[in-house]
């Protein structure tokens, strides 16, 4: 029989063609490997390897899984060597016969060093194999997660790079007036607090000639993949700021659009004409992530278009486009299993989908949250975002308000512009009996750029928070901006209909309970105090009876 592939059991792992060439694999895609060619016979069930592998997830998520690994593993050994691997509905088989396994045990522990990540059933499955094979008893594992080394995160890999170029003041005065440096400087600043970009500094893109530079000629020798640029104008109090964002690479300008605002706020960094272009651009950048994602395969895409495809999708109002974003951080999490901005969204994922409503196991979705979060301050122990998902935890899934509030004070002591810890922070006093100030904080993560959640989001805490503190044409008015962007979230709903009962417009509240039961059906009074930290807070109990009265059963 010909020998399609070769593999290194014991040491360092490793899959490679018949000449020797090493075959870049994934962590799952290792692991998968590992399992089938141990099997008897080559032979595994399709049940065991999607719970080997993908313990946590649902089992109609584990089976797609397991069908896109196999096709992507195909992919990556190549079409001569696929004919070994060949599955159907029950049942996966590896043709040992084509396969020539090392197994010479000198080398090392059986796959020494291999980890993957949150799958206890398959840690268990390698210390067992390990323990068959070895010599002495083995010695005690690091977690999975254990940190390699304590630097702090460096996030340019998983973001999209971005430059400024110096803007021309084009009138009054000339082209080497400061204004034009002064709008340069803050809108690469706006950019940064955004955390959606890797930016390079303003001072850096002060080299660069407005007059003689080429888009591909800064992209070189910044490494950058968009550019801004563009002139301002001053009309008395204001200024006018003509904005034109580039695909560096393609040297071609996506769009040019007008800002204006007033100089004041401009000089004082608060200019708010900036935050919707930094948002504008932020939005462009994502939508094409998007778009990628929805036609190339996954394994094409690079880690920053993957990172803000999953950020956006997990916020969509359409389940399939939620499940995506699991499938895409996924991929992530094979090629960068120890990167902590992948992890902390995975279980910002997970947390979502209990407030969502689509977790049929609220029990197990907390304990992957917790085990993300747990992974990514291994790696980084003051990361901010990791912080903001430990306290989300203790908010909306354990109710435990004390340390919620512990972690979002760590998350804002890193970065206090991390906008989803201010806004969580704000929720989480409100429920307190501090509601002045989680409006105060509340209204200060609406006014920052959110990376993601989206503002639907934050509009539907926001108005939560309002609702805490009585003033219910602020909750409703807020409610209506979330249900804009997303028409049937949950948690907005409700809000808004507590809200008008309880200001005795009954009939309204009334409809909107009718949305709230087509989104959830088997929504009730007995689970939303067994399930929504919202129950639990001093007006608790006067929500309820606004929910009663507005038509939601017992």
């Amino acid at each position: 029989m010909v020998t399609v592939l070769k593999v290194r059991q014991y040491g360092a792992f490793g899959v490679f063609r018949p000449d020797g060439e090493a075959i870049q694999l994934g962590a799952k895609h290792q692991a998968l490997m590992a399992l089938m060619i141990t099997a008897e016979d080559g032979i595994r069930t399709r049940a065991f390897l999607e719970h080997t592998l993908w313990s946590f997830a649902q089992p109609e998520q584990a089976k797609a899984s397991l069908r896109t690994a196999l096709s992507t593993l195909r992919k990556h050994i190549g079409a001569s060597a696929s004919s070994a691997l060949v599955a159907n509905r029950e049942r996966v088989t590896l043709d040992l016969s084509m396969i020539e396994v090392d197994t010479d045990t000198t080398r090392g522990d059986f796959m020494e060093g291999f980890e993957l990540p949150h799958e206890q059933v398959f840690a268990d499955w390698l210390v067992e194999m390990r323990a068959q094979t070895a010599i002495a008893a083995p010695k005690p594992q690091d977690p999975p997660w254990a940190p390699r080394d304590r630097s702090r995160v460096i996030l340019d890999e998983l973001l999209p790079s971005i430059a400024v170029l110096p803007f021309a003041q084009r009138s009054p005065g000339s082209s080497t007036a400061p204004l034009g440096s002064i709008l340069s400087e803050e809108l690469s600043r706006q950019l940064s607090r955004s955390q959606a970009f890797s930016v390079t500094s303003y001072m850096a893109s002060r080299q660069f000639s407005l007059d003689e530079v080429r888009p591909a000629e800064v992209s070189s020798v910044a490494g950058v993949s968009y550019l801004v640029s563009g002139s301002v104008f001053i009309n008395g109090h204001d200024f006018i700021a003509q904005i034109d964002l580039h695909d560096a690479h393609r040297e071609k300008v996506i769009w040019t659009r007008e800002f204006k605002g007033a100089l004041s706020d401009l000089l004082m960094g608060q200019s708010t004409s900036l935050r919707d272009a930094t948002s504008q651009i932020g939005q462009t950048v994502v939508g094409e992530a998007v778009r990628l994602v929805s036609f190339r395969p996954l394994s094409n895409l690079a880690n920053h278009t993957l990172l803000m495809a999953a950020i956006v999708m997990m916020q969509s109002k359409h389940k399939d486009q939620f499940e995506k974003a699991i499938e895409i951080l996924d991929t992530l999490l094979e090629r960068e299993m120890h990167h902590p901005v992948v992890l902390t969204w995975a279980g910002i994922w997970h947390v979502m989908r209990v407030q969502k409503g689509m977790s049929t196991d609220r029990h197990k979705s907390t304990l992957m949250a917790e085990n993300l979060a747990s992974a990514a301050l291994a790696q980084d122990p003051a990361f901010s975002l990791a912080h903001t998902l430990k306290g989300m935890i203790s908010s909306y899934l354990t109710f435990e308000f004390d340390n919620a509030q512990f972690s979002y004070d760590k998350a804002l002591q890193d970065n206090p512009n991390e906008a989803l810890a201010l806004l969580l922070k704000g929720a989480t006093r409100a429920m307190q009996n501090h509601p002045d100030e989680g409006i105060r904080l509340t209204e200060a993560a609406r006014k920052l750029t959110p990376l993601g959640p989206q503002r639907y989001y934050f509009d539907s805490l926001a108005a939560s928070v309002s609702l805490a503190a009585r003033d219910y044409d602020r909750a409703i008015e807020l409610a209506d901006q979330s249900l804009q962007e997303n028409d049937s979230y949950p948690a907005t709903l409700r809000t808004k209909a507590i809200a008008l009962q309880m200001s005795g417009r009954s009939d309204e509240a009334r409809d909107v309970v009718e949305s709230l039961m087509r989104v959830t059906p088997d929504f009730s009074l007995s689970r939303y105090m067994q399930e929504h930290a919202a129950a639990f807070t001093p007006s608790g109990q006067d929500w309820v009876s606004a929910l009663r009265e507005a038509g939601v059963p017992e």
